[in-house]
Protein backbone atom coordinates (compact mmCIF):
# COMPACT_ATOMS: atom_id res chain seq x y z
CA UNK A 1 0.00 0.00 0.00
CA UNK A 2 1.35 3.38 -1.03
CA UNK A 3 2.28 5.54 1.95
CA UNK A 4 0.82 9.03 2.41
CA UNK A 5 4.16 10.74 1.81
CA UNK A 6 4.48 9.16 -1.66
CA UNK A 7 0.90 10.10 -2.52
CA UNK A 8 1.54 13.66 -1.44
CA UNK A 9 4.69 13.87 -3.57
CA UNK A 10 2.74 12.56 -6.54
CA UNK A 11 0.05 15.22 -6.13
CA UNK A 12 2.70 17.95 -5.81
CA UNK A 13 4.48 16.80 -9.00
CA UNK A 14 1.22 16.68 -10.93
CA UNK A 15 0.27 20.13 -9.65
CA UNK A 16 3.62 21.61 -10.73
CA UNK A 17 3.34 20.05 -14.19
CA UNK A 18 -0.15 21.50 -14.57
CA UNK A 19 1.07 24.94 -13.51
CA UNK A 20 3.93 24.80 -16.01
CA UNK A 21 1.54 23.84 -18.78
CA UNK A 22 -0.80 26.69 -17.87
CA UNK A 23 2.12 29.16 -17.75
CA UNK A 24 3.26 28.06 -21.23
CA UNK A 25 -0.27 28.41 -22.59
CA UNK A 26 -0.49 31.91 -21.16
CA UNK A 27 2.82 33.04 -22.64
CA UNK A 28 2.09 31.61 -26.10
CA UNK A 29 -1.41 32.73 -27.08
CA UNK A 30 -3.38 31.07 -29.84
CA UNK A 31 -2.31 32.24 -33.29
CA UNK A 32 1.22 33.04 -32.21
CA UNK A 33 4.42 31.18 -33.09
CA UNK A 34 6.17 32.23 -29.87
CA UNK A 35 6.20 34.90 -27.20
CA UNK A 36 9.01 36.96 -25.71
CA UNK A 37 8.49 38.29 -22.17
CA UNK A 38 4.75 37.95 -22.70
CA UNK A 39 4.70 39.66 -26.11
CA UNK A 40 3.22 37.38 -28.77
CA UNK A 41 4.82 36.98 -32.20
CA UNK A 42 1.98 36.20 -34.64
CA UNK A 43 2.08 33.02 -36.69
CA UNK A 44 1.08 35.21 -39.66
CA UNK A 45 4.43 37.00 -39.40
CA UNK A 46 6.25 33.70 -39.79
CA UNK A 47 4.06 32.83 -42.79
CA UNK A 48 4.77 36.18 -44.44
CA UNK A 49 8.51 35.74 -44.07
CA UNK A 50 8.41 32.15 -45.32
CA UNK A 51 6.42 33.23 -48.39
CA UNK A 52 8.91 36.04 -49.07
CA UNK A 53 11.75 33.50 -49.05
CA UNK A 54 9.83 31.12 -51.30
CA UNK A 55 9.26 33.97 -53.77
CA UNK A 56 13.05 34.39 -53.95
CA UNK A 57 13.58 30.76 -54.87
CA UNK A 58 14.05 29.17 -51.44
CA UNK A 59 12.49 25.76 -50.78
CA UNK A 60 10.11 25.35 -47.87
CA UNK A 61 11.51 23.11 -45.15
CA UNK A 62 11.43 22.72 -41.36
CA UNK A 63 15.01 24.04 -41.28
CA UNK A 64 14.07 27.22 -43.18
CA UNK A 65 11.10 27.82 -40.90
CA UNK A 66 13.24 27.34 -37.80
CA UNK A 67 15.86 29.80 -39.05
CA UNK A 68 13.16 32.39 -39.74
CA UNK A 69 11.47 31.70 -36.40
CA UNK A 70 14.74 32.17 -34.52
CA UNK A 71 15.40 35.41 -36.39
CA UNK A 72 11.94 36.79 -35.54
CA UNK A 73 12.41 35.88 -31.87
CA UNK A 74 15.84 37.53 -31.82
CA UNK A 75 14.42 40.66 -33.41
CA UNK A 76 11.69 40.86 -30.77
CA UNK A 77 14.29 40.42 -28.01
CA UNK A 78 16.39 43.23 -29.50
CA UNK A 79 13.36 45.48 -30.02
CA UNK A 80 12.32 45.06 -26.40
CA UNK A 81 15.82 45.86 -25.17
CA UNK A 82 15.89 48.96 -27.36
CA UNK A 83 12.60 50.09 -25.85
CA UNK A 84 13.83 49.32 -22.32
CA UNK A 85 16.82 51.61 -22.91
CA UNK A 86 14.51 54.33 -24.22
CA UNK A 87 16.28 54.50 -27.59
CA UNK A 88 12.94 55.07 -29.31
CA UNK A 89 12.23 58.19 -27.26
CA UNK A 90 14.90 60.49 -28.76
CA UNK A 91 13.74 63.22 -31.19
CA UNK A 92 15.76 61.66 -34.02
CA UNK A 93 14.28 58.21 -33.40
CA UNK A 94 10.77 59.66 -33.24
CA UNK A 95 11.31 61.45 -36.57
CA UNK A 96 12.58 58.26 -38.22
CA UNK A 97 9.69 56.26 -36.79
CA UNK A 98 7.22 58.82 -38.12
CA UNK A 99 8.75 58.46 -41.58
CA UNK A 100 8.61 54.66 -41.43
CA UNK A 101 4.96 54.82 -40.38
CA UNK A 102 4.19 57.34 -43.12
CA UNK A 103 5.78 55.13 -45.79
CA UNK A 104 3.84 52.12 -44.52
CA UNK A 105 0.54 54.02 -44.54
CA UNK A 106 1.17 55.32 -48.08
CA UNK A 107 1.84 51.78 -49.32
CA UNK A 108 -1.34 50.54 -47.65
CA UNK A 109 -3.36 53.31 -49.27
CA UNK A 110 -1.96 52.83 -52.78
CA UNK A 111 -2.37 49.05 -52.58
CA UNK A 112 -5.95 49.62 -51.49
CA UNK A 113 -6.45 51.97 -54.45
CA UNK A 114 -5.41 49.21 -56.85
CA UNK A 115 -7.71 46.70 -55.15
CA UNK A 116 -10.67 49.08 -55.31
CA UNK A 117 -9.93 50.20 -58.87
CA UNK A 118 -8.39 47.27 -60.76
CA UNK A 119 -7.14 48.05 -64.26
CA UNK A 120 -9.00 45.82 -66.71
CA UNK A 121 -7.45 44.00 -69.67
CA UNK A 122 -9.68 46.09 -71.92
CA UNK A 123 -8.17 49.31 -70.54
CA UNK A 124 -4.65 47.98 -71.05
CA UNK A 125 -5.44 46.98 -74.65
CA UNK A 126 -7.02 50.37 -75.40
CA UNK A 127 -3.96 52.22 -74.05
CA UNK A 128 -1.62 49.94 -76.02
CA UNK A 129 -3.55 50.65 -79.24
CA UNK A 130 -3.46 54.40 -78.54
CA UNK A 131 0.30 54.38 -78.03
CA UNK A 132 0.95 52.33 -81.15
CA UNK A 133 -1.18 54.67 -83.25
CA UNK A 134 0.62 57.71 -81.84
CA UNK A 135 4.06 56.26 -82.62
CA UNK A 136 3.34 54.67 -85.98
CA UNK A 137 5.34 57.30 -87.90
CA UNK A 138 8.18 57.55 -85.39
CA UNK A 139 11.84 56.60 -85.78
CA UNK A 140 13.68 54.42 -83.29
CA UNK A 141 17.31 55.03 -82.46
CA UNK A 142 19.87 52.57 -81.14
CA UNK A 143 22.40 54.47 -79.08
CA UNK A 144 25.49 53.94 -76.98
CA UNK A 145 25.81 56.03 -73.83
CA UNK A 146 28.68 57.04 -71.59
CA UNK A 147 27.91 59.26 -68.60
CA UNK A 148 30.77 61.06 -66.81
CA UNK A 149 30.79 63.01 -63.54
CA UNK A 150 32.40 66.22 -64.89
CA UNK A 151 32.67 68.09 -68.17
CA UNK A 152 36.47 67.86 -68.10
CA UNK A 153 36.43 64.06 -67.81
CA UNK A 154 33.73 63.83 -70.49
CA UNK A 155 35.81 65.90 -72.93
CA UNK A 156 38.84 63.69 -72.29
CA UNK A 157 36.83 60.51 -72.95
CA UNK A 158 35.27 62.02 -76.08
CA UNK A 159 38.74 62.88 -77.39
CA UNK A 160 39.86 59.29 -76.82
CA UNK A 161 36.83 58.02 -78.74
CA UNK A 162 37.62 60.34 -81.64
CA UNK A 163 41.11 58.83 -81.74
CA UNK A 164 39.55 55.41 -82.28
CA UNK A 165 39.33 53.84 -78.82
CA UNK A 166 36.56 51.28 -78.41
CA UNK A 167 33.25 52.79 -77.21
CA UNK A 168 32.07 49.72 -75.28
CA UNK A 169 35.44 49.35 -73.54
CA UNK A 170 35.52 52.98 -72.41
CA UNK A 171 31.88 52.80 -71.31
CA UNK A 172 32.68 49.81 -69.12
CA UNK A 173 35.71 51.54 -67.62
CA UNK A 174 34.55 55.15 -67.27
CA UNK A 175 30.76 55.47 -67.34
CA UNK A 176 28.76 56.06 -64.15
CA UNK A 177 25.53 54.93 -65.82
CA UNK A 178 24.09 51.43 -65.16
CA UNK A 179 24.39 50.75 -68.91
CA UNK A 180 28.18 50.45 -68.41
CA UNK A 181 27.74 46.74 -67.72
CA UNK A 182 26.49 46.37 -71.31
CA UNK A 183 29.23 48.52 -72.81
CA UNK A 184 26.98 51.58 -72.80
CA UNK A 185 24.33 49.94 -74.97
CA UNK A 186 20.84 51.18 -74.08
CA UNK A 187 19.08 49.52 -77.00
CA UNK A 188 16.35 50.99 -79.18
CA UNK A 189 14.67 54.15 -77.91
CA UNK A 190 12.12 56.66 -79.12
CA UNK A 191 12.85 60.39 -78.79
CA UNK A 192 10.01 60.77 -76.29
CA UNK A 193 11.49 58.14 -73.99
CA UNK A 194 14.63 60.10 -73.09
CA UNK A 195 15.51 63.61 -71.97
CA UNK A 196 15.04 66.32 -74.63
CA UNK A 197 18.62 67.49 -74.13
CA UNK A 198 19.77 64.13 -75.48
CA UNK A 199 16.97 63.33 -77.94
CA UNK A 200 17.25 66.71 -79.70
CA UNK A 201 20.88 65.90 -80.51
CA UNK A 202 20.31 62.20 -81.17
CA UNK A 203 17.80 62.71 -83.98
CA UNK A 204 20.33 64.82 -85.93
CA UNK A 205 23.23 62.36 -85.75
CA UNK A 206 24.28 60.17 -88.65
CA UNK A 207 24.58 56.44 -88.18
CA UNK A 208 27.88 55.61 -86.50
CA UNK A 209 28.66 59.18 -85.44
CA UNK A 210 29.46 60.63 -82.02
CA UNK A 211 27.97 63.68 -80.36
CA UNK A 212 29.95 66.88 -81.08
CA UNK A 213 30.26 67.78 -77.38
CA UNK A 214 29.23 66.26 -74.04
CA UNK A 215 25.61 66.91 -73.08
CA UNK A 216 24.85 67.97 -69.52
CA UNK A 217 21.87 66.40 -67.70
CA UNK A 218 21.06 65.90 -64.00
CA UNK A 219 22.78 62.49 -64.25
CA UNK A 220 26.07 63.94 -65.43
CA UNK A 221 27.83 64.70 -68.72
CA UNK A 222 26.62 62.44 -71.52
CA UNK A 223 28.45 61.15 -74.59
CA UNK A 224 26.21 59.39 -77.10
CA UNK A 225 26.89 57.45 -80.24
CA UNK A 226 24.19 56.65 -82.79
CA UNK A 227 24.61 52.99 -83.65
CA UNK A 228 21.60 52.66 -85.94
CA UNK A 229 18.09 53.92 -86.65
CA UNK A 230 14.95 52.42 -88.13
CA UNK A 231 11.21 53.05 -88.50
CA UNK A 232 9.34 52.32 -85.29
CA UNK A 233 8.91 48.60 -84.77
CA UNK A 234 5.80 48.01 -82.71
CA UNK A 235 5.91 45.30 -80.04
CA UNK A 236 3.11 42.79 -79.80
CA UNK A 237 0.43 43.29 -77.17
CA UNK A 238 1.78 40.30 -75.22
CA UNK A 239 5.25 41.86 -75.17
CA UNK A 240 4.02 45.25 -73.99
CA UNK A 241 0.97 44.54 -71.83
CA UNK A 242 2.79 44.36 -68.46
CA UNK A 243 4.65 47.61 -69.09
CA UNK A 244 1.43 49.25 -70.30
CA UNK A 245 -0.45 48.10 -67.19
CA UNK A 246 2.30 49.51 -64.95
CA UNK A 247 2.13 52.82 -66.79
CA UNK A 248 -1.64 52.99 -66.30
CA UNK A 249 -1.19 52.16 -62.60
CA UNK A 250 1.34 54.99 -62.25
CA UNK A 251 -1.08 57.38 -63.97
CA UNK A 252 -3.86 56.21 -61.65
CA UNK A 253 -1.70 56.85 -58.57
CA UNK A 254 -0.61 60.26 -59.86
CA UNK A 255 -4.20 61.38 -60.43
CA UNK A 256 -5.26 60.05 -57.01
CA UNK A 257 -2.44 61.92 -55.23
CA UNK A 258 -3.27 65.08 -57.20
CA UNK A 259 -6.93 64.84 -56.16
CA UNK A 260 -6.08 64.37 -52.48
CA UNK A 261 -3.48 67.15 -52.57
CA UNK A 262 -5.97 69.61 -54.05
CA UNK A 263 -8.48 68.77 -51.31
CA UNK A 264 -5.93 69.07 -48.49
CA UNK A 265 -5.19 72.26 -46.56
CA UNK A 266 -1.46 72.67 -47.08
CA UNK A 267 0.53 75.48 -45.45
CA UNK A 268 4.12 76.10 -46.59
Amino acid sequence: MMNQRAVKKGFVAAFLMTCCALTFAQTKPAGSMASVNGVAIPEALLTQNVNANLAQGQKDSPELRQVIKDELINREVLAQESARLGLDKTPDAQAQWAQVRQTFMVELLLNDLIKRNPISDAEVKAEFDRQIAAMSDSQQYKIGLIVLPTEEVAKTVLARLRKGENFAKLAGEQSIDPSKKDGGNVGWVLPGQILPAISNVMVNLNKGSLVAAPIQTPAGWNIIKLEDKRPFKAPTFEEAKNETRQMLAQKQRFEYVKKLREAAKVAQ
